[in-house]
């Protein structure tokens, strides 16, 4: 389907392809199609979050601890 034929006038997605074209996917609300630029959940809200044991905060916290607890067997291995 041509683009100049088609009777309702729509917004396309526009991303580059790996061709080097553009993509004639209709835009969403955000200006992307749902290939390009839909919606993706991250942390809690995403479906398949389990625990948060790989989060940043976590693993810099669990690094931090582990730290902390190499100085103090240091000090003790020194008195």
């Amino acid at each position: 389907m041509e683009k100049n034929n088609y009777p309702i006038p729509r917004v396309l997605c526009g991303a580059k392809t790996r061709t080097g074209g553009s993509c004639n996917q209709p835009a969403m609300k955000n200006g992307k199609c749902r290939l390009h630029g839909g919606k993706s959940l991250s942390g809690a809200e995403h479906g398949r979050y389990i625990t948060g044991y790989y989060t940043k905060g976590a693993i810099a916290s669990r690094k931090s601890l582990s730290d902390l607890l190499r100085e103090i067997k240091d000090h003790i291995g020194k008195m």
